[in-house]
């Protein structure tokens, strides 16, 4: 049970949350620009989060509109990396008050089929990574093993499942393959609880070193990928299926309990996407 303060502090918190989004919406019938600015939270999102963003600036742009996403914690680094991101941004002193905001709370702009087609991914995909991922490609299995705050804190009931049951089934939907490579941001229970059934299955395994960019890099090369319930896995699976021919991809279903719904929406159909584990 939460201590006194602590409940006061979030009271306080979403007082002034209701506050502030009665008076955005106030302001926001002033604002008439021309200009659109997805309103991204200042902190808080990661690159799986902000790719959705990114897309969705980038197919509006594409079909004449003036749409940018405004400019959080991190997007920098990314920017560095793959340039064609920054255009696609607007930094505190390049948002205008005039522009209009827009956030999609419900769905953050991730339904694959509705809030962009494969195409439109594709094309972002071509524009954005194409150059740094190149043809170079990874031959062994890639597992993509998501751990981190899913797992021991107040996340799990959300975003939980049975990682070692969803991999023995994987392991049997994909083609003969020789090694595997396991990127995770958490090695040791990897090691623990998954390592001697993956070598059972394929052989020698190897741990990737934890590093954002270089991971999304070793999905995004995979030919056989098995991937989690993580935005950072989409991405990596939508980028070798982008890129590159014969590709096979493997993911759960689920995706998070969540009000709308538990199964993943972000999944491209045509992958292979196995139910339960949850």
């Amino acid at each position: 049970m939460p201590s006194p303060l602590r409940a006061a502090r979030r009271l306080a918190r979403r007082t002034l949350d209701v506050a502030e989004s009665g008076i955005g919406r106030i302001v926001d019938a002033f604002r008439r620009g021309d200009r659109v600015l997805l309103d991204a939270p200042p902190a808080g999102m990661r690159v799986g989060n902000l790719l959705y963003l990114w897309l969705q600036a980038h197919l509006r742009r594409s079909s004449g509109s003036d749409v940018v996403v405004r400019e959080s914690q991190g997007m920098a680094d990314w920017w560095a990396e793959f340039p064609a991101l920054r255009p696609l941004t607007a930094q505190a002193q390049e948002v205008r008050f005039s522009d209009r905001r827009e956030w999609d709370g419900d769905w953050l702009y991730q339904r694959f089929g509705v809030d962009y087609s494969r195409d439109q991914l594709h094309a972002f995909i071509r524009d954005v990574f194409a150059d740094r991922v190149g043809s170079v490609r990874e031959e062994r299995l890639v597992v993509n093993v998501r751990r981190g705050d899913f797992y021991g804190t107040e996340f799990e009931p959300k975003h939980g499942f049975d990682i070692e049951s969803y991999l023995e089934e994987a392991l049997q939907r994909i083609p003969p393959v020789t090694g595997a490579l396991i990127v995770s941001d958490d090695a040791a229970w990897c090691r623990e609880n998954l390592d001697r059934m993956v070598r059972h299955s394929v052989g020698e395994v190897e741990y990737a070193t934890p590093d954002a960019l270089q991971n999304l890099l070793v999905l995004a090369r995979a030919r056989t990928l098995i991937g989690a319930n993580s935005t950072f896995s989409y991405w990596g699976a939508y980028v070798a299926d982008a890129l590159h021919d014969d590709v096979c991809i493997v993911m759960p279903r689920f995706h998070a309990r969540m009000a709308q719904q538990s199964d993943a929406f972000q999944l491209d159909p045509g992958w292979t996407a196995l139910d339960g584990f949850h």
